[in-house]
């Protein structure tokens, strides 16, 4: 276990959910739904940060939920580990 390799990848979930993720959802929205009605991905992008500044939960659990994975899977992956001896 290296804490610094871990530390690594929380950030990199935690830069990855904050401003790659929001396109990606936007992105697929626009495929499977059709075009986005408040504009385009810098529209979609500012209601995600205003909703990020109110506080909204279904914004925060779109920039923390790789976070989440991330810091699961290493847990379980240290219980893993440490219950085989």
């Amino acid at each position: 276990m290296n804490p610094r390799r871990d530390k690594f990848w929380l950030l990199a979930a935690l830069v990855f959910g904050l401003l790659v993720l929001p396109f990606l959802v936007h992105i697929t929205g626009v495929y499977v739904l059709g075009k986005y009605a408040g504009g385009g991905a810098a529209a979609f992008f500012g209601g995600y940060l205003r909703g990020l500044a109110t506080l909204r939960w279904y914004s925060w659990v779109l920039a923390l939920g790789p976070l989440v994975i991330v810091a699961s899977w290493g847990i379980l992956g240290r219980w893993n580990s440490s219950s085989r001896g």
